[in-house]
């Protein structure tokens, strides 16, 4: 579910692939965890007046109120944080991997790259369950349209009847079938903390050095 909030007027400046630090002043289900979440945006800064996250529903107090409230709902926010940022100047080619609901700093980084008419080298490696989990899908095919350069590969665990494209986990194989010249790219990793750490180890296998890997893992993925 994604969340959208109207910044009313107010300037929210951040990069594509930072998060924000929200603060409900009550909640109307109750939470272990309190009134705090940290989301990455799932936005882009050309989106104009609004800022959004989005998130898997997993039933924490926090999550629920926002499910149940109303339009108008206001919260608080923090200055953005986080170093998950395309660097400027950037040569080598971008490997993109993805589980889950680890898409969203990728949303905003692409979104904006096509919409100030940027330039990226990239395959996106994006994991899943099923097919119905898959997030942005429309999205990520209609940017993959806007920019030929953007290559963007499901891979599922649990595909059902007829799936023709790739499945399983992140191996050799699949790196080599996807990254043409590994020594020459810049990965990106983003999902769960157990699914980046796996994901790291499969490319450090491959030769890839600490100084060639960006990650980000969703702390609280479950909540």
């Amino acid at each position: 579910m994604s969340f959208t909030f109207d910044l009313g007027g107010q300037t929210l400046a951040y990069l594509p692939g930072q998060y924000l630090h929200y603060q409900l002043d009550e909640l109307s289900f109750p939470d272990e965890r309190g009134n705090r979440r940290h989301f990455t945006i799932s936005s882009s800064p050309t989106e104009k007046g609004t800022v959004m996250f989005t998130t898997r529903m997993r039933g924490s107090g926090f999550k629920e109120t926002l499910r149940h409230a109303p339009l108008g709902h206001e919260l608080a926010c923090e200055s953005p944080s986080g170093r998950f940022v395309m660097p400027q100047e950037e040569t080598r080619r971008h490997v993109l991997i993805a589980g889950g609901i680890g898409i969203t700093p990728y949303r905003s980084i692409l979104l904006h790259t096509a919409d100030t008419g940027g330039h990226i080298d990239a395959v996106m490696l994006y994991f899943n369950r099923s097919e119905a989990d898959i997030v942005f899908r429309r999205e990520l095919e209609a940017l993959a349209r806007r920019m030929p350069t953007l290559s963007i590969v499901h891979i599922l665990s649990e595909p059902g009847p007829g799936w023709m494209g790739e499945r399983g986990k992140l191996d050799e194989a699949l790196l080599r079938r996807w990254v043409i010249e590994p020594d020459r790219s810049l990965f990106w990793i983003s999902g769960p903390p157990p699914m980046v750490r796996a994901c790291r180890d499969r490319i450090r296998e491959i030769g890839i050095q600490d100084d060639a890997i960006r990650m980000e893992g969703f702390a609280g993925y479950s909540d």
